[in-house]
């Protein structure tokens, strides 16, 4: 068992045991009247306290030729070769690497007379309680081997407790495909009828059969050759070169079956050894789990030289041909040289099967090219990178909405990773010394680090939002300036033209009832894009994210008694946080801004007193062109750094004898030229730091432009 490592496969034990039935079925001279070869298969569970299932036994039962004296003694001894079909004599190590014990029970008969025989195995005695007696009731040959589950399963426990019978049943006919077909080649075929059994506390709980009629032959067949390898003779040992050996090219033959997708759980092609497979080959063209209308597929490659036991590892689940990289490093270090020998290289058979892949999938690959470029195009219009489409688990079957799907869930998955990555930079953020005379070189090489993390498409596409910015401010310059051709057209009949509604729409298009849509309200302040809100909509119509309206009803008396107006259209409004509002109104550049102060004041007593979700704090825009501001403003307004004007802490009251105060108002008065001015100079810092400079207009620059033309 040290010896003979445990196979990577978890069902590579069930695989020996069928393989052993497979060859008992072939060694029996004669079938009786209406007998068929036949393996039937059990799993037995048993059911935990806590309600889930547990594996406690495989039970493996053929019809077969038994263990008669000659093949009990081959099974006795251990790496064993001398049984024909190319057997390994190694493969039955495989039960003990993951069951604790192997019960048999075997019938056969010898010189007209019937036997009974039976035995176990365990890591500890490989064969006990051996018992040879005569079969009085004379039953037709056959052996039942049943693997004991125990310790030695616990690495693979979890697998086994959970699985499925048509997994069992997909794998058992990708394992059975080729052998099967080859069978069927013959004059007397000898594939069983494989019946498999899940049970429950001795309760049956599925069924399912594998028929030799059921199995599919190959859509297509052909054949690769394979050269053997000599050394050249040449002056030094270690100048290696090879030359073919002339006649003794080894043919492996290739079948290539159509599956339904259900019987299949990926598409594959393999090595195989006695018409089992054993190694897989993979292939970046060949999309894993993809299908073409409806089908899988799967490609054998088999031949003598495969069967062969001694190309085969001890563990049944790889070839032992020889690398051609292994042996040339052997011969420089003068371990090796035999200019006689031959060598069947891995690297050759690998070499000659992949130059037959394209032909043989032709097909599959035609459907994945083009899926490949509805999943690059998906991705583009999308703004996911390619590198992370061509990471995300696309079928060739799946639609444009599930690639959407999987895309943005690869996305997620990667930006998941890389912000760890990210975090990681600012948490080293700790080891920095502002004080210290390479502080701005070590920031620099952080700042770097950091840059590589964030991919090249969405360091384009910031490129390219800056300068839409850009020019959403230049739209705003031109409107201002009666630019437009829009502006300058004249107007149709019935059609009104105006300023307030173009820059209306340029910020924040009228009517939309969701801020998440597309917007430019970073023109006024960077964090207002991320605010819930709405464009143009009446007070008493207006929602918060969840649905709430934001007044409360307000009875017929009591709007006729305060002269309320419900319907108001602030022409933005947004929920920044808890409690808190921000209202927008915009003028078109003729209208006098200081006849409408009191508008805001307006909405804002409203809905202090009448919201839903208590707002007692009010940012109020008002913008526009026309303002003057030493003779239009009462004294409690101040003009900020930026030449706008504040009208702060402004109190709100009840509308009651009262006059509590419940909230208090800021109110903004800007210039729709100073807003302009301000929004090319944050486009322009950003794109100085991204080398756009020369793609963005300058004011100045721009209005001499237009002078020229």
């Amino acid at each position: 068992m040290e010896s003979i490592k445990k196979s990577k496969y978890p069902l590579a034990p069930l695989h020996e045991a069928i393989a052993n039935s497979l060859e008992a079925i072939l060694q029996k001279d004669y079938f009786g009247e209406g007998e068929e070869p036949e393996i039937d298969i059990t799993f037995e569970y048993s059911l935990l306290l806590d309600g889930r299932r547990t594996l406690q036994q495989i039970t493996v039962q053929d019809n077969g030729s038994g263990f008669d004296p000659l093949n009990f003694a081959r099974f006795e001894t251990l790496l064993d070769k001398s049984k024909g079909f190319n057997n390994r004599g190694s493969g039955r190590i495989q039960f003990l690497h993951r069951f604790d014990r192997v019960d048999v029970v075997s019938y056969y008969s010898e010189n007209g007379e019937h036997f009974e025989r039976s035995f176990s195995c365990s890591a500890g005695k490989f064969v006990d309680n051996e018992r040879h007696v005569k079969d009085a009731d004379k039953r037709k040959s056959g052996s039942t081997l049943t693997l004991i589950a125990g310790n030695s399963l616990e690495r693979d426990r979890e697998y086994f407790d959970n699985l499925e019978i048509a997994h069992i049943v997909r794998d058992l006919k990708r394992q059975l495909m080729l052998r099967y077909y080859l069978e069927s080649q013959k004059s007397k075929s000898r594939a069983p009828v494989v019946k498999i059994v899940f049970t429950k506390n001795g309760e049956k709980t599925a069924s399912a059969s594998i028929k030799p009629a059921d199995m599919p032959a190959p859509a297509e067949k052909g054949f690769v050759k394979v050269q053997r390898l000599r050394l050249r003779d040449t002056n030094t040992p270690t100048d290696i070169e090879w030359e073919p050996v002339p006649g003794k090219d080894e043919i492996l033959e290739w079948a290539h079956f159509k599956i339904p997708e259900n019987e299949l759980e990926s598409n594959g092609v393999w090595l195989c050894s006695k018409g089992v497979t054993v190694s897989p080959l993979t292939y970046d063209v060949i999309n894993k789990h993809g299908t073409v209308k409806g089908n899988r597929f799967l490609t054998a490659f088999y031949g003598g030289i495969l069967d062969d036991a001694d190309n085969v590892s001890d563990s049944v689940d790889s070839f032992k041909f020889p690398a051609r990289k292994e042996i040339e490093a052997r011969i420089r270090d003068g371990d090796l040289f035999l200019p006689s020998e031959e060598f069947l290289f891995y690297d050759n058979i690998k070499k000659e099967v992949s130059a037959a892949i394209p032909g043989i999938y032709k097909d599959v690959i035609d459907v994945q090219k083009s899926q490949d470029t509805r999943v690059e195009e998906i991705a583009r219009e999308h703004g996911i990178s390619i590198e992370i489409a061509r990471k995300a688990n696309i079928k060739l079957n799946d639609t444009p909405a599930k690639i959407t799907e999987k895309l943005y869930k690869e996305q997620a998955d990667h930006l998941s990773r890389e912000s760890l990555k990210i975090r990681k930079v600012f948490n080293d953020l700790e080891t920095l010394n502002p004080t210290s005379e390479f502080y701005q070189e070590e920031l620099h090489q952080k700042s770097a680090e950091l840059l590589r993390l964030i991919p090249q498409q969405n360091k384009e596409e910031l490129g390219r939002y800056i300068i839409r910015r850009d020019m959403v401010a230049e739209v705003l310059r031109k409107i201002l300036g009666q630019e437009l051709n829009y502006q300058k057209a004249p107007a149709k009949k019935g059609e009104k033209k105006s300023p307030e509604g173009l820059i209306h729409d340029l910020i924040f298009r009228r009517k939309a009832a969701d801020s998440g849509e597309l917007n430019d309200l970073w023109i006024l302040n960077e964090e207002y894009v991320h605010y819930a809100g709405c464009s143009d909509l009446p007070i008493n119509q207006i929602v918060d994210e969840k649905g709430q309206p934001l007044l409360k009803p307000i009875s017929a008396e009591k709007i006729a008694e305060l002269n309320l107006t419900p319907e108001l259209r602030p022409d933005i409004f947004l929920y920044p946080e808890e409690g808190k509002c921000v209202l927008v109104e915009l003028k078109a550049p003729d209208v006098n801004l200081a006849e409408h102060l009191n508008q805001m004041t307006k909405y804002c007593n409203l809905i202090a007193n009448y919201s839903v979700r208590k707002i007692q704090k009010f940012y109020c825009y008002l913008i526009g062109e026309n303002v003057n501001p030493f003779t239009d403003f009462d004294g409690t307004y101040e003009e900020t750094v930026a030449g706008d004007w504040i009208g702060a802490n402004v109190p709100i009251r009840t509308m009651d004898k009262e006059r509590m105060t419940i909230g208090t108002l800021q109110i903004e008065v800007s210039k729709l030229s100073s807003i302009y001015a301000r929004a090319h100079r944050r486009n322009k810092s950003f794109a100085d730091k991204l080398g756009l400079r020369e793609l963005l207009i300058e004011p100045s620059k721009a209005r001499a432009k237009d002078e020229r033309e």
